[in-house]
């Protein structure tokens, strides 16, 4: 079974239109969607905003559905040379957010011993790229560093940036996502689709009018992965 997590109705519901429903469970106040979507097993779920409430929905689906792949879908905010409404493959997930630099030798952005990035599945990093390519879609690979803060003003990167490369999005799930699947040696992979493009003038208008049109071609990807993952096997 795979596992797909959105925060939003938005970034979820385009799925709820292909996917035939077997059942939905509700487990704390989190409600799984099972059933098939082209003949692959799934489960879906919406986790809502921020880390905490995407470690909880990860950790389900993890210890309780024993997902063999997790993916974690939605829109996310831009920076150059990422533009609105590319597709971003994360090739890493980090924080912007946390630190222990105060009282201890580590990096901004890691936390303990858990490593500063969790990079994505090579296998089906590769396999979603073959798919980009199908689809003739605009994607970038590149590192993606979540945070609980929406994020308007580059500024608000610039500690990450020194110790995270190459970063092209920011949203506030996916590195919680991909530490728990780390946890849990469950492969994984981020796909975000550039909503709006961070401290431009018309960052909020943007998200406002093209979130939805850009989780819709996200949906539209994962949904030909899962077709090719099913082949696959």
């Amino acid at each position: 079974m795979i596992g797909i997590i959105g925060a939003l109705d938005i970034e979820l519901n385009f799925f709820f239109e292909k996917m035939v429903i077997a059942k939905t469970e509700l487990i704390g106040d989190k409600t799984f969607y099972l059933g098939k979507i082209n003949n692959q097993e799934v489960v879906i779920a919406k986790s809502d905003i921020g880390k905490v409430n995407a470690a909880i929905t990860a950790t389900i689906l993890a210890n309780h559905y024993h997902v063999k792949v997790l993916i974690n879908t939605g829109i996310a905010g831009g920076l150059k040379p990422a533009k609105l409404g590319d597709i971003i493959l994360g090739q890493g997930l980090a924080y912007f957010d946390a630190s222990l630099t105060a009282i201890d030798d580590l990096p901004y952005g890691q936390m303990g011993d858990d490593p500063l990035i969790v990079h994505s599945n090579k296998k089906y990093m590769e396999l979603a790229k073959d798919i980009f390519n199908k689809l003739g879609y605009e994607y970038k690979v590149g590192n993606i560093v979540s945070g609980d803060k929406f994020v308007t003003k580059l500024r608000y990167l610039d500690k990450i940036s020194k110790n995270v490369s190459n970063i092209l999005a920011c949203e506030m799930e996916g590195m919680a996502i991909a530490m728990t699947a780390h946890k849990f040696q469950i492969p994984f992979v981020s796909i975000r689709g550039i909503s709006d493009m961070v401290e431009d003038n018309s960052q909020t208008v943007s998200y406002q009018k093209i979130s939805k049109e850009v989780a819709r071609k996200s949906s539209n990807f994962v949904i030909s992965f899962l077709e090719a993952l099913n082949e696959s096997n």
